[in-house]
C-alpha cells in the first residue's frame, strides 16, 4: 500500500508540473499575433533542445538538474531528451501542421487528458487495457478533453462538440495503445487528423 501511494505522490508530482504545459496551447490560442507566437514556440523549442543535450554531455549540470528535478525525471529521462523538451518539440509540429483551433485542441488534449488519465488510472484503476493502461484512466482522458476543449471552444474557438468528442476519444485511445511513437508526438498529431476529418465530414 506505501509504494501504492508513493507511486500516485510521485505522479501527482510529475503531472503537476506536465500541466504547466497548457501555457502553449493556451497562450498560443490568445496570443495576439500568430507568427510571433509561433516564433516563440520555435525559439523556446531550440533553447530547450540545447540546454538538454549540454545537460547529457556535461556530468555536472546533469547532477545539478537531478538534484533539481529529480524527483518527478522518469528513468528514462535521465539518458534522453526531458519530457517537457518533447512537448515543445510536438507543439511546435502541431502548430505548423494544423490550423490553430485544431492545433490548441490537440496541444490541450496532450497536456490535460494525459494528466487525467495517469492521476485517475493509478488512483482508481481497475480494469486493465491492453495490459498497460486501465479503463478508469482512459475515461478521464475523455472526460478532461472534452471538458477543457468544449470551454475553449465556447470561449475563442470554434470548433464543434463532435470535434472535440473526436479528439478526446481518439487521443485516449492513442494514450492507451502501446504505440511505439512517443506519446508526446502520437496523441496530437493522431487527435489532430481526426479533428481535421471530422470537420471536413462537418462542412
Amino acid at each position: 500500500m506505501d509504494k501504492h501511494r508513493d507511486d500516485y505522490n510521485s505522479e501527482k508530482r510529475r503531472k503537476a508540473f506536465h500541466l504547466f504545459g497548457l501555457i502553449i496551447p493556451l497562450g498560443y490560442l490568445f496570443f495576439p499575433s500568430e507568427p510571433q507566437a509561433k516564433a516563440m514556440l520555435v525559439a523556446g523549442m531550440i533553447v530547450a533542445i540545447f540546454v538538454d543535450i549540454f545537460r547529457l554531455a556535461e556530468p555536472r549540470l546533469r547532477g545539478f538538474a537531478h538534484s533539481l528535478i529529480g524527483a518527478i525525471m522518469r528513468p528514462h529521462e535521465k539518458t534522453n531528451l526531458l519530457g517537457s523538451t518533447s512537448l515543445l518539440i510536438a507543439s511546435v509540429m502541431t502548430v505548423f501542421i494544423f490550423p490553430k483551433p485544431i492545433a490548441v485542441a490537440a496541444l490541450s488534449l496532450l497536456v490535460a487528458g494525459d494528466t487525467a488519465a495517469a492521476l485517475v488510472g493509478k488512483r482508481f484503476g481497475r480494469v486493465k487495457m491492453f495490459g498497460r493502461k486501465t479503463l478508469e484512466g482512459t475515461l478521464g482522458f475523455v472526460a478532461a478533453g472534452i471538458v477543457l476543449n468544449e470551454a475553449v471552444s465556447l470561449a475563442a474557438s470554434d470548433l464543434s462538440l463532435a470535434t472535440v468528442v473526436v479528439g478526446a476519444l481518439v487521443g485516449a485511445l492513442v494514450e492507451a495503445v502501446p504505440f511505439p511513437i512517443d506519446d508526446n508526438f502520437a496523441i496530437p498529431i493522431i487527435s489532430g487528423v481526426a479533428m481535421s476529418l471530422t470537420r471536413i465530414l462537418q462542412a
